[in-house]
């Protein structure tokens, strides 16, 4: 089998993927980039000075001290804003390590500090020479890792080096250096996740999203000054990144905002685990984590501000292990009665959600193996998980609706495949059924399905970070896969990422993926039939036999309706018992210069 599937794809024709046209160097005076507290310089990215780089652009103050879980704040003008910034200094936020097998993403090298919001800005240099350049579109990626880990510029480890895996070279190669791509850091664990009523008052809950919102208002506001299109902004994330666009597509119930901050999304594996008990579980998290730290059973902020880094790292890091031995994760975005007025699923069938012309979403076959709690075998551990997921009593009935949506029966009595299925429905593929709901029919939504082996939550990451210059079976190794199935890839990949390439470099430039895409298959808007959706593309070894070698139009029958309507039904249910326990917070709002001052 695996050598038909070669000699098929190795008789294939080469993807017309036309190369960008050589551009002259950027000759002195080096391009600069003027912000109100300070300049930084741009720098050759490549040999051959293709792309410019604008390294470390500081965005936000160090959120430190007082700003400390608290919104983030644009940086104080300085007295002479001509002043050359230090680019070689743009530390990562805080990271907490999980355990191998929860992704592939990169986690990264080099130091860690909470003064970490800083950005990259990589540029065509053709666009910086040439003066009556039109405005180009642009891409903010937002990195994944669990909302614990992951930065803007993570390294996978080479043999010759390391690799940037977020600098989106393959996909500004496949744009014909017509892009401009951006990567920001947001703060992570409970520096940016924590929540609940205590966070609510007195700090800024969703701090890492904040952070995300002021990264994307900075695009807004300054990327006009290197040739970037502010009207024309793509917003991209895999995984935890994915997550924070579906709540940047319903945040404040898409109320607040005066004018976009993007305009069209491209989504890989949608995930966040339900978090939206305020004043039980989310604040419970709060009063456990303050407590490692010696800030009191019920924790003040002003305890938590006075604790050292790297106390509270290490309290970040043992709350997380803790959790995810329990096949949970502690931090992510929850329910504040504000930037997150609800569950995303209830605002999305309310209507209560942003505009966006295009949407790009999908997911692997198999999201949920490297998150599966082993532990749970028996009757008795699945009732425990669920509980343990959706904890509370108020909450009783909705785990009896689960263990009545999901009986035992119809997984052949696996317990094991049993909480699979609830982590795969709720966690990752509903939430693109929720989506396409909201959005078709007023924006152009397109599905797709990654089944490349093994298929497994975020290994598609590959085909979307490489480019042609780095060695296919270096950066597979990290993908932990054995040696017969790196010979398949080594053979299959150029032809697999370069489509892939095309199709999201499109999508990018026009907001259609077909744009760039003259003789391949045609990647359709998607639809549905009323149970599933009925093309989607598919992508995977078992399409080698036929025009268009890998990829497919298909249907999906994972995001069907049946199931993603009972979760629906769910999250209203979760609405209408916790509008009768919790009334709006007046919190801590600061009204300053940041970003929570602005009308997002």
């Amino acid at each position: 089998m695996i050598s038909q599937i070669l000699s098929l794809l190795l008789a294939s024709a080469a993807l017309p993927v036309e190369a960008a046209s050589h551009r002259p160097k950027y000759n002195e005076p080096a391009p600069k980039l003027k912000l109100p507290w300070g300049t930084w310089e741009g720098k050759p990215y490549d040999e051959d000075g293709e792309t410019t780089v604008f390294k470390n652009v500081r965005f936000g103050q160090a959120p430190t001290g007082p700003l400390r879980f608290a919104a983030p704040k644009y940086p104080e003008p300085i007295d002479d804003a001509n002043e050359i910034q230090d680019s070689a200094y743009g530390p990562k936020c805080i990271q907490a390590k999980a355990k191998a097998n929860v992704t592939y993403e990169p986690i990264g090298i080099g130091e860690e500090n909470e003064d970490c919001l800083f950005l990259d800005v990589y540029v065509p240099t053709w666009a910086l020479e040439e003066s009556d350049t039109e405005p180009l579109p642009v891409v903010v990626w937002i990195f994944g890792g669990a909302y614990i880990f992951g930065a803007k510029d993570a390294q996978f480890t080479l043999k010759d080096g390391t690799f940037n895996a977020y600098d989106g070279q393959g996909i500004r190669q496949a744009a014909q250096s017509n892009l401009i791509w951006v990567t920001g850091n947001y703060r992570l664990g409970a520096f940016g996740f924590l929540a609940g009523e205590t966070m609510e008052k007195k700090a800024q809950p969703n701090a890492g999203l904040h952070d995300q919102r002021l990264l994307l208002d900075w695009v807004q506001k300054y990327i006009g000054q290197v040739k970037g299109d502010k009207d024309t902004v793509n917003v991209w994330g895999l995984s935890a990144g994915a997550g924070s666009i579906l709540h940047h597509m319903t945040a404040y119930g898409g109320k607040k905002q005066k004018a976009p901050l993007f305009h069209r999304a491209a989504m890989w594996s949608t995930a966040f685990q339900w978090a939206y008990d305020r004043k039980g579980a989310l604040d419970e998290t709060f009063k456990r984590f303050a407590k490692k730290v010696n800030c009191g059973p019920s924790g003040t902020l002003d305890c938590l501000r006075k604790v050292s880094t790297a106390d509270l790292g290490e309290a970040n890091q043992n709350e997380i292990s803790e959790q995810l031995e329990l096949g949970l994760f502690p931090f992510g975005p929850a329910v504040d009665g504000d930037l997150v007025p609800e569950l995303p699923a209830n605002l999305l069938k309310q209507g209560k959600h942003v505009n966006c012309s295009s949407i790009v979403m999908s997911h692997d076959f198999d999201e949920v193996t490297l998150f599966v709690a082993k532990w749970v075998k028996t009757k008795e551990d699945f009732t425990k998980f669920v509980a343990l997921a959706f904890p509370g009593d108020k909450y009783a009935n909705v785990r009896e609706r689960i263990e009545e949506q999901y009986p035992a029966k119809s997984f052949d009595f696996n317990q094991n495949d049993r909480m699979r299925r609830v982590l795969r429905d709720s966690t990752f593929v509903c939430n693109k059924r929720q989506i396409y709901n909201a959005f078709h029919n007023t924006s152009e939504v397109y599905t797709a399905r990654y089944e490349i082996p093994p298929a497994q939550h975020g290994f598609d990451l590959f085909a979307i970070v490489w480019n042609s210059d780095v060695e296919i079976r270096d950066l597979l190794k990290h993908a932990f896969l054995p040696e017969w199935m790196l010979d398949v890839f080594e053979s299959i990949w150029r032809s697999l990422a370069s489509r892939y390439h095309i199709y999201f470099a499109g999508h990018a430039l026009s907001g259609n993926p077909n744009y760039l895409n003259s003789r391949g298959l045609q990647w359709e808007k998607t639809e549905d039939d009323g149970e599933e959706f009925t093309n989607s593309l598919r992508i995977g070894l078992q399409y080698v036999g036929n025009n268009h070698p890998l990829y497919n139009i298909g249907r999906d029958q994972q995001s069907s309706t049946e199931n993603c309507a009972f979760w629906d039904e769910v999250a209203a249910e979760i609405s209408k018992i916790d509008a009768k326990d919790v009334s709006s917070f007046v919190g801590f709002r600061d009204q300053s210069d940041g970003v929570a001052s602005f009308e997002l």
